[in-house]
């Protein structure tokens, strides 16, 4: 039997994360239940848990989770249709990608090259020429600023500084940051990965006009998928592409990115909501 594949928001280093963001954390069954609190109300995630009994599940939070709303995010299609058939309903926006890529890692290098589009492929072998110097830092503030910057000049200014920050303190020696620079150590490009045992995770990239023009993007995410396979990880996710499902826009520039590298879509079923008094 094969070893069932761990989510990243079924971990420990995960748990430590979102409680730094001032949600707690309970258990039952090997799945973790996150809860915050609002007056007398308690907003309760449950995200893609893995094997479970569903009923007795299900029995546990009606008698636990009183005066809460619970949103629920199956792993599986057969998990969905259960919690629908015990008196969850779906719900219009999913929190987490509905939709993602996968890229097997136990396939050879020269497999994963081969899958890919070919200008991704041509891309990756050019280098950025001289002009770019790919390395690792740990330097999360200087990362969380960049990709800060690089939202704002996208139009994009929800602050996430404080997200990243936690993220990288939670998982730290399970998480790499990539950056590509100029030959004046300017930052171009960036990504920040993190791991769990079976699973790296493509969770945030960023990049200048400049970086995207010498293909910085394409160059650190293929060295993203080469530490994962170096590090015996099974899989590496791009954590989330465009759903027809639930569709937003400003996800399909980046969805072509990442398909150009080839791998399997991978569809979840999408959230459920279940309001107890």
């Amino acid at each position: 039997m094969n070893k069932e594949l761990l989510d990243l928001r079924q971990t420990k280093e995960y748990i430590s994360y979102i409680r730094s963001l001032g949600w707690e954390a309970d258990e039952f069954q090997r799945t973790y239940i996150y809860i915050k609190r609002f007056l007398f109300w308690k907003f309760v995630k449950v995200q893609r848990p893995g094997s479970l009994d569903i009923r007795s599940f299900n029995e546990y939070l009606l008698r636990k989770y009183r005066f809460s709303t619970i949103y629920l995010e199956p792993g599986t299609q057969s998990q969905y249709e259960h919690f629908l058939k015990l008196g969850f309903k779906k719900y219009n926006s999913p929190y987490l990608p509905s939709k993602t890529i996968q890229v097997d890692l136990t396939k050879t290098e020269t497999q994963l090259l081969n899958q890919m589009h070919y200008k991704t492929r041509y891309n990756i072998k050019k280098t950025g020429g001289d002009n770019l110097i790919v390395t690792s830092t740990g330097d999360i503030n200087k990362f969380a600023d960049f990709w800060q910057k690089c939202a704002k000049d996208r139009g994009m200014f929800l602050d996430q500084r404080r997200e990243i920050k936690m993220l990288h303190k939670a998982f730290d020696k399970n998480s790499d940051i990539w950056i590509a620079t100029d030959i004046e150590k300017k930052w171009l490009a960036a990504i920040f990965q993190v791991s769990t045992d079976d699973i790296s995770y493509y969770m945030y990239a960023a990049s200048s006009k400049e970086g995207k023009k010498l293909y910085a993007p394409t160059i650190l995410a293929w060295k993203a998928v080469e530490s994962a396979k170096q590090k015996r990880k099974k899989i590496f996710d791009f954590e989330g592409v465009f759903d027809e499902r639930f569709p937003l826009n400003s996800w399909r520039g980046f969805t072509r990115f990442k398909k150009s590298f080839g791998g399997r879509e991978v569809e979840y079923p999408g959230c459920l909501v279940r309001v107890i008094f």
